[in-house]
């Protein structure tokens, strides 16, 4: 089971509400093919080098909250090491799919979820959030990912019903989360208060993933 960082950068909508950066994975990958997705991926060794945004005390901490009590007993807590990594692949992850820089102490951690056992790829991730400026467009990297865009978390759900946007699980979960909210310091305010709740779905024949009924709106 490999780490994964996630970033899901968020902007005030031109019509009210919030805007969120995503962009499609190549038709050629191995993990979710042409599915709009945040930037992100997995942590690489390079992630592991000592930076002085891990100086940051409010990382750290966010890291060293309770979130690790409710992990699944098979799965083992995050150290230090490797929530340094997290964070350091989530700045390096936007950079690379959508050539924007953001300083690590932007982000937020949001959400922790668990691929589950069935599953032949497994992937630790942790989704984190930012407020963008004015000066991050988003441009894709033409390779692994393309057709970068700013779009309202309940018009790519829409998209997504109407099959015109190919959406995987966790991705359409967290949108439906997203959607409730009218303006970015509600977001934001929302964000810095909430808990973390390790995910882990379950599976059901012809249904796919599931989230756990206790677990539906209280992540």
């Amino acid at each position: 089971m490999r780490l994964a960082s996630t970033v899901m950068l968020a902007r005030p909508g031109a019509a009210g509400g919030i805007e969120i950066l995503m962009v499609r994975r190549s038709a050629r990958s191995a993990f979710a093919p042409d599915a709009f997705v945040f930037p992100g991926g997995t942590v690489d060794a390079q992630d592991y080098r000592p930076t002085l945004a891990w100086n940051d005390a409010r990382i750290a901490a966010e890291f060293r909250a309770t979130f690790s009590s409710a992990l699944p007993s098979s799965e083992d807590a995050v150290q230090n090491d490797a929530a340094r990594a997290l964070v350091n692949a989530a700045v390096r992850e936007l950079r690379e799919e959508a050539d924007i820089a953001i300083p690590a102490g932007d982000l937020h951690l949001f959400s922790h979820w668990i691929t589950p056992p069935t599953e032949p790829r497994r992937y630790n991730t942790h989704f984190f959030i930012a407020q963008a400026t004015g000066a991050h467009i988003g441009v894709a990297d033409s390779v692994e990912t393309h057709d970068a865009r700013w779009i309202a978390p309940a018009r790519a759900l829409a998209l997504h019903r109407a099959e015109q946007m190919h959406l995987v699980y966790p991705t359409i979960k967290h949108l439906e989360r997203l959607r409730a909210f009218a303006a970015i310091d509600e977001l934001m305010r929302f964000t810095r208060s909430k808990p973390i709740v390790t995910i882990m779905p379950g599976a059901a024949p012809h249904e796919g993933f599931v989230m756990p009924p206790s677990l539906e709106g209280a992540w």
